[in-house]
C-alpha cells in the first residue's frame, strides 16, 4: 500500500487549516473522520480552547469515535520523543515545529482532559438536548426533562392513537367522531390506523400547515386543499354523488336507448344491456352505480372509444351518438371531480384525527416531562430562531468559536437552520467575539445520503456550502471547497467496478447535485489485489411437492425456491473463503436491502456450514414467530378462556400438538379447549398437564422469571432450537432482555408485560460496527460507515423500497411561496391521481429511485479487495433501476472485464494487482471449528447456596461468641469520628517529609472540626505527630511500610475474610502487621489484649503467612493514647479463635 499522493496531502492540509472555514466533499473511504480529527487537533494546537470547539455527529457511535480518536492522538504526542512528534507536527503543518510548539502540543491532552464537561463531541440531538437543558424556560420545556427512546415514544404514540379512536366511537357527533365515521365507510381499520400513525409521525409538517396565514386547522387545511385541486366548496361527494342522476340521460329513455344500441355489434349490445340493468335498478343508489358502469370500466376509468359506441352504430344512430359522447365526457370530469372530493374529505377527516392524537401525545408527553428527539430539533430551532431569544445566541456565540459537522450528507434541513443560527455571528462582526479567529467546517458525500426517512436532503449539502461560501466572500475570509478523492479502503478493482457502474446516467441520476457525472476515484492501493464479481441470477426451479396445500406449514422454506439456493450459493463460498484462507470471517460482509427472506436464509445457511455468524443487527421481536408462541403462551395463562390463543401456542414447539391433535379434541367439545384436552389423545393429555404446570409457575414468578424457567428449566429453548434452528437463539435472548426491561419500570405482572410488548414494535439493535471474527449479515443502512475485505452484496433485483407503502402524499401549495409548508393529503390509487397529486407522487417516486442509486454506491464502497454481486429471480419482471442491472450493464463495459459464458448465463469479472497468498498463517485466520457442546450443558446445574458476606476481621471473636464484641456507649459516635480522624493521620503523615507534616496535620484535622471541635482535633493532630516522630516506633513507619493494606481471603476453615491492615511493613527478614487502638484505657503493659483484638491481627496474620511463607508474620497493637507499642505472641489457641 502506496502512501496518499502529494495531491491528498495537499487537500487535507488545506482541510484541517484551523485558520480557514472549509468545506469538504469526500469519496468513500478518503479519510474523511482521519481529516476531521486533524483538524480538531490542528485547532488545538493553534491556540483553540477546547470548551470553544462543537463536533456535531451523526451517530453516538460516531461520537465516541471521533472523541476516542483525537485522546489518542493527544495522548501520544504527550509521551512521543522529540523527534516523532515533530515529524508529526510537521506532516500536518508544513513547516518544522520550534521547542516552545512541542512544549504546547504536550500540553494539549492535559487540556483537553481538564477541559469541563471534555471535548464537545456529540451527536445534533445530544447537543439540542443539552441546549434545552441549559434555557428549559426561554425553550418553553419541562426543567430537567428526560428523553423518550424510540419505544417509549412509539408506545406513547399507539396510546395517543388508541385514545382519539376510542373517543371518535364514543362521541360520533363530536368532530373527530364525525371524521372517524366518514373513514369507516371507506377504509379498513387496519388502514385507518396506519394512515393516523404516518400522520402523526409527520406531527412538524402538519403544524407548520396550522400556523400558515388562514389555515389554523384541519378546516383550514381542507379549504386550501380545495382550492389547490380547483374544487368548489360545493363539491362534496354527497353532491357530486346526486349530480350523477340529476344531470344523466332521463331515466325514461333508458330502455328505448337500450333496445337501440342492441341492435348494434357485440359492444354496443353490451352497452345496451348496461342501460337495461340500470333502468331496472330498485334504489336510487342501485341506479347511480348502474349508470356509473355503462360509462366507466370495473376499474372506474373512463371507457375508451374503442370499447363505447362502435363506428357502425355511430353511423346508424348519429344523434345518440352524440348524446353518449357528451354524457360519457360529463361522466369523466364528474368522476375525477368526485375523486377529488373524496381524497379532500379523506384527508380533511385523517387530519382531524391525527391533530387530536398529536395533541394527545403532547400532552402525555408533558405529562411525564418528557421530550422525543423530534421535539429536542424543532425546540431548540425555534428557541434560536425566536426574536426574543438572542441574548441565548449572545451567550451561546460567547462560547462558541469552531463548529464542526461530520455526515454533513446526512443533515435534514431544519438541522441545518440549528448549525446556521449558530454560526450567524461568526461572520457577522458583531458577535460576542468577533475580533476571534472563528471557523465552520463540514465534511460529507452527497453520493451517501440514504437517510431521507430521518429527514436527509442531500441537496441541502451543497446549498449550504454555496451559502457560507457566498457569507465568506462577502467579508474576505477564508473558505476552502475541498474534495476528497483519493481511497484508503478500496482496491483499483472496486474503484474502477464503481465508477464503470455509476459513468452510466441511468445509475448517476440523483447521485450527485451539482454538475458532476459519475463518479471518479483512486487509490493509495493500486497494486493490491483486487476482484469484482457477477454471479448469474439464481433462477427458481418447480417446487417438488404442492405449496397450495391448505395444511403445509406456513413458515416452511421450499428448498428449490431461488432465495435459498441463493443463499446456500453464497453460503458454499464463504465456507470455502474461510477454509482457504483468504478472508477470515471477521472479514466478510453480507448486505441486503431489507431483513426479509433471503436475511433469514442467509443466516441460516451459513449456520447450517458452521461458519461462525453473527445474529441480526436488528430484530423486531414481536415479530418473530417463536416470540409469538411465548406471547400466546402467556395469553392462555392470563385468559384461560382465550381458546384461540391457547391453540396456537399448542401448535408451536412448547407442546408440540398438531392439527390432528387438535382435531382430537375442539370440535364438539362442551367447554374451554383447555378442559377438552385431558379427554384427547396421549399428547393433548400431556400438553395439558404441561400448561397447568406453566400456569403455576406463571402465578408466582415475574415475567423474567417464568419465561426463562420455561426457556430453561422447562426445555423450552431446546425444542424451538429443533424447530427453527440455532438463529432462534437471538429472538429468545431478546426477549428475555426485553422482561428484564419491563420489571425495571413496571409492576411485573404477566398480564402487562402482554400488553407492553404489543402496545409498541420492540426493535432490538445489535453493534456490529467492530468484528467480533464472525461473519456480519446486515442491511445497507445498517453498514453505513462499515468495510470489510470481502462484500457480498446479495438482494439486488427488487425496486426502491423508500416511501412504498405510505399513504401519504405532501402536496406543494406554489401561490403561497417556495417554503410554504405543504399538505399532507391522503391520495387514492395512482390511477385516480389528478395532476397536482400525480406531479407529487412521482417526484417522491424520484426522490426514492435517486436514494435507491445512492444506497446502492454505498454498498459497493464498503469493499476492500473483493466485492461480489448476485441476485435471485423475483418471479416477476426486474423493475427498472434493479441494482443488478445496473451493475451488470456498467460493470460489462468497464476495461479489463473478464466474461465467461455458463449454464445459469454470463459470469463478470474485473481483476487488479496479484493475487494475494492464503492468510492459513494470519493472526486472524480462521481457527478450527469448536468441539461439540458436553452433555453438562443441558443438564440442570446442582444448587447452590449463595455465599455469605465476608467477615470483618474485627468480627470474627464476635459472630463466635454469638454477640456483639463490644457494646456502642453513649458518645459512640464521637469516639468513632475519634478514631477514623486519627487513622488518616497515621496513614498520610508517615509519607509527607518532616517539615511539612504539621501544615498537613492541621489540614487534616479540620476536616473532623465538626463532629469533634477544633480542640480535640488539634490534640489528636498533635498525638498522630508525636507518634510518628517517636524513635520507638520507627520500624512501623519505616519508609517502605504502608497504611490502609486491603486485605481478602478465606481462613483455614474455609470461612472468607476482608479486612484493612492499619500499617505493614514487610522486610526480607520477616512481616509485621500493625493494628491501630484508639480506647482512651488501653491496658496495663503486661496485661493481656483484649481477646478479639488477637483474633483480629490473627486472622491477618494467617492471611499473610500465605503470601509470605518464606518469612514470619509478626503482629502488634499500636495503642494511640499511651503511646505504646505492645507486640503480640500469635499463640496456636489464638489462631484457632480466628
Amino acid at each position: 500500500m502506496s502512501g496518499p499522493s502529494s495531491v491528498t496531502l495537499a487537500r487535507q492540509a488545506r482541510a484541517s487549516d484551523p485558520r480557514s472555514s472549509a468545506w469538504v466533499s469526500a469519496n468513500a473511504g478518503s479519510g474523511k473522520t482521519y481529516v476531521l480529527v486533524q483538524r480538531v487537533v490542528r485547532l488545538l494546537l493553534d491556540g483553540a480552547d477546547p470548551s470553544r470547539i462543537l463536533c456535531l455527529t451523526f451517530t453516538k457511535a460516531a461520537a465516541a469515535n471521533m472523541q476516542n480518536r483525537v485522546v489518542e492522538r493527544l495522548r501520544g504526542w504527550a509521551t512521543a520523543e522529540d523527534a516523532r512528534l515533530a515529524r508529526e507536527i510537521a506532516a500536518i503543518e508544513g513547516v518544522p515545529p520550534d521547542a516552545a510548539r512541542l512544549r504546547a502540543a504536550r500540553k494539549l491532552f492535559a487540556r483537553a482532559l481538564e477541559t469541563p464537561g471534555g471535548l464537545k463531541i456529540y451527536t445534533i440531538h445530544a447537543f439540542c438536548g443539552r441546549l434545552l437543558h441549559q434555557f428549559p424556560f426561554e425553550a418553553n420545556v419541562p426543567a430537567g426533562f428526560s428523553e423518550l427512546d424510540e419505544r417509549d415514544q412509539a408506545e406513547l404514540m399507539a396510546e395517543a392513537r388508541a385514545a382519539v379512536l376510542s373517543e371518535a366511537a364514543r362521541h360520533p357527533e363530536r368532530p373527530v367522531g364525525r371524521a372517524l365515521s366518514r373513514l369507516v365507510a371507506r377504509a379498513a381499520e387496519g388502514t385507518i390506523d396506519g394512515a393516523l400513525a404516518e400522520a402523526v409521525s409527520e406531527r412538524d409538517a402538519i403544524r407548520k400547515l396550522f400556523t400558515a396565514d388562514g389555515i389554523d386547522d384541519p378546516d383550514g387545511a381542507a379549504r386550501e386543499l380545495r382550492a389547490v385541486l380547483g374544487l368548489d366548496m360545493g363539491d362534496t361527494t354527497e353532491a357530486l354523488d346526486a349530480e350523477v342522476l340529476a344531470g344523466a340521460l332521463p331515466r325514461s329513455e333508458w330502455p328505448a336507448i337500450g333496445a337501440a344500441l342492441s341492435q348494434g355489434s357485440v359492444t354496443d349490445a353490451k352497452l345496451g344491456g348496461c342501460f337495461v340493468h340500470a333502468a331496472g335498478a330498485t334504489t336510487e343508489t342501485k341506479a347511480r352505480e348502474a349508470y356509473l358502469a355503462i360509462f366507466l370500466t370495473a376499474s372506474g376509468a373512463p371507457r375508451a372509444a374503442s370499447r363505447f359506441v362502435t363506428a357502425a352504430m355511430r353511423k346508424a344512430e348519429p344523434g345518440l351518438a352524440r348524446r353518449l359522447d357528451a354524457e360519457l365526457a360529463r361522466i369523466s370530469s364528474l368522476v375525477a371531480r368526485m375523486r377529488l372530493a373524496a381524497a379532500v374529505e379523506r384527508t380533511h377527516a385523517l387530519l382531524t384525527l391525527a391533530d387530536a392524537a398529536i395533541g394527545a401525545y403532547g400532552a402525555a408527553k408533558s405529562a411525564r416531562g418528557m421530550l422525543d428527539y423530534d421535539d429536542l430539533i424543532s425546540r431548540a430551532r425555534a428557541l434560536l430562531t425566536r426574536s426574543d431569544a438572542q441574548w441565548v445566541l449572545f451567550k451561546l456565540d460567547g462560547g462558541l468559536d469552531h463548529i464542526l459537522v461530520d455526515e454533513a450528507q446526512d443533515t435534514a434541513p431544519e438541522q441545518w437552520e440549528i448549525v446556521l443560527r449558530l454560526t450567524e455571528d461568526f461572520l457577522a462582526g458583531a458577535g460576542a467575539r468577533a475580533a476571534a479567529n472563528r471557523t465552520v467546517f463540514a465534511v460529507g458525500d452527497e453520493k451517501q445520503s440514504i437517510f431521507s426517512f430521518q429527514g436527509a436532503e442531500p441537496a441541502a449539502f451543497g446549498a449550504t456550502r454555496r451559502r457560507y461560501d457566498a457569507a465568506h466572500k462577502d467579508v474576505d475570509r477564508s473558505f476552502a471547497d475541498v474534495r476528497l478523492t483519493e481511497s484508503f479502503r478500496s482496491t483499483k478493482a472496486v474503484l474502477d467496478g464503481v465508477d464503470a457502474v455509476f459513468s452510466r446516467e441511468a445509475a448517476n441520476r440523483g447521485l450527485t447535485f451539482g454538475d458532476e457525472a459519475g463518479t471518479l476515484h483512486t487509490t493509495t492501493r493500486a497494486s493490491a489485489p483486487g476482484l469484482v464479481e457477477l454471479w448469474p441470477i439464481v433462477a427458481a426451479e418447480a417446487a417438488q411437492h404442492a405449496e397450495e396445500a391448505w395444511d403445509a406449514p406456513f413458515d416452511r422454506v421450499n428448498p428449490q425456491s431461488a432465495v435459498v439456493r441463493l443463499a446456500d450459493k453464497i453460503a458454499a463460498e464463504v465456507s470455502r473463503t474461510v477454509a482457504a484462507g483468504e478472508v477470515p470471517p471477521g472479514e466478510i460482509l453480507i448486505l441486503v436491502r431489507q431483513r426479509k427472506a433471503l436475511f433469514e436464509a442467509i443466516l441460516r445457511a451459513l449456520k447450517r456450514r458452521g461458519v461462525p455468524v453473527a445474529g441480526a443487527d436488528r430484530l423486531i421481536v414481536g415479530e418473530h414467530i417463536a416470540v409469538m408462541d411465548l406471547l400466546a403462551l402467556g395469553d392462555a395463562i392470563v385468559t384461560p378462556d382465550d381458546d384461540l390463543a391457547l391453540a396456537c401456542a399448542l401448535k408451536g414447539p412448547l407442546f408440540g400438538l398438531d392439527d390432528d391433535d387438535l382435531m382430537g379434541v375442539a370440535p364438539g367439545r362442551k367447554g374451554r379447549l383447555i378442559d377438552a384436552l385431558p379427554d384427547g389423545p396421549p399428547r393433548a393429555v400431556a400438553a395439558a398437564e404441561a400448561y397447568r404446570g406453566f400456569a403455576r409457575e406463571a402465578a408466582g414468578r415475574s415475567p423474567l422469571d417464568f419465561y426463562a424457567h420455561v426457556l430453561a428449566k422447562a426445555g423450552g429453548r431446546r425444542a424451538f432450537r429443533a424447530r427453527l434452528g440455532e438463529e432462534v437463539d437471538d429472538p429468545l435472548d431478546a426477549f428475555l432482555d426485553l422482561a428484564q426491561e419491563f420489571s425495571r419500570s413496571h409492576p411485573p405482572t404477566l398480564a402487562g408485560f402482554l400488553r407492553w410488548m404489543r402496545a409498541a414494535p420492540a426493535e432490538i439493535k445489535r453493534d456490529l460496527d467492530v468484528s467480533s471474527g464472525e461473519v456480519r449479515v446486515m442491511t445497507v443502512h445498517g453498514a453505513k460507515g462499515l468495510e470489510a475485505e470481502f462484500v457480498v452484496l446479495a438482494d439486488t433485483c427488487g425496486p426502491a423500497t423508500s416511501g412504498r407503502g405510505a399513504c401519504l402524499l405532501m402536496l406543494p401549495r406554489p401561490h403561497a411561496g417556495h417554503d410554504a409548508a405543504a399538505i399532507p393529503v391522503w391520495a387514492g390509487p395512482k390511477a385516480e391521481d389528478p395532476p397536482a397529486l400525480a406531479a407529487a407522487r412521482a417526484e417522491r417516486t424520484a426522490r426514492a429511485e435517486a436514494e435507491h442509486r445512492r444506497l446502492l454506491y454505498v454498498a459497493m464502497t464498503r469493499a476492500k479487495d473483493r466485492l461480489l454481486v448476485c441476485g435471485h429471480d423475483v418471479g416477476r419482471e426486474r423493475p427498472e433501476g434493479a441494482w443488478y442491472d445496473l451493475v451488470r450493464d456498467g460493470l460489462g463495459c468497464a476495461e479489463g472485464v473478464e466474461t465467461v459464458e455458463s449454464p445459469e448465463g454470463p459470469h463478470l469479472s474485473l481483476r487488479s494487482g496479484e493475487p494475494a497468498p492464503p492468510l492459513a498463517t494470519r493472526a486472524d485466520a480462521p481457527q478450527s471449528a469448536p468441539a461439540p457442546s458436553a452433555d453438562w450443558l443441558f443438564t440442570p446445574a446442582p444448587f447452590e447456596a449463595a455465599p455469605g458476606r465476608p467477615l470483618s476481621p474485627s468480627a470474627i471473636v464476635a459472630e463466635d461468641d454469638g454477640a456483639p464484641a463490644f457494646a456502642g456507649p453513649p458518645g459512640a459516635e464521637a469516639a468513632r469520628a475519634r478514631g477514623v480522624l486519627l487513622h488518616r493521620l497515621l496513614k498520610a503523615l508517615p509519607d509527607v517529609e518532616t517539615a511539612r507534616r504539621a501544615e498537613v496535620a492541621a489540614r487534616i484535622a479540620a476536616t473532623g472540626a465538626e463532629a469533634l471541635g477544633m480542640e480535640a482535633c488539634g490534640a489528636l493532630a498533635a498525638s498522630a505527630l508525636a507518634i510518628v516522630a517517636d524513635s520507638a516506633f520507627a520500624e512501623v513507619f519505616a519508609p517502605d511500610a504502608r497504611g490502609e493494606v486491603p486485605v481478602v481471603g478465606r481462613l483455614a476453615d474455609g470461612r472468607p475474610v476482608s479486612g484493612r491492615i492499619d500499617r505493614l511493613a514487610v522486610t526480607n527478614e520477616a512481616v509485621l502487621v500493625v493494628d491501630y487502638k484508639t480506647d482512651r484505657t488501653p491496658p496495663s503493659p503486661g496485661a493481656p489484649a483484649p481477646a478479639a483484638y488477637v483474633a483480629q491481627l490473627a486472622a491477618y496474620a494467617e492471611l499473610l503467612q500465605e503470601i509470605w511463607p518464606d518469612r514470619p508474620v509478626r503482629a502488634a497493637i499500636l495503642w494511640t493514647a499511651t503511646p505504646r507499642l505492645e507486640r503480640l505472641e500469635l499463640s496456636e489457641t489464638a489462631k484457632v479463635a480466628s
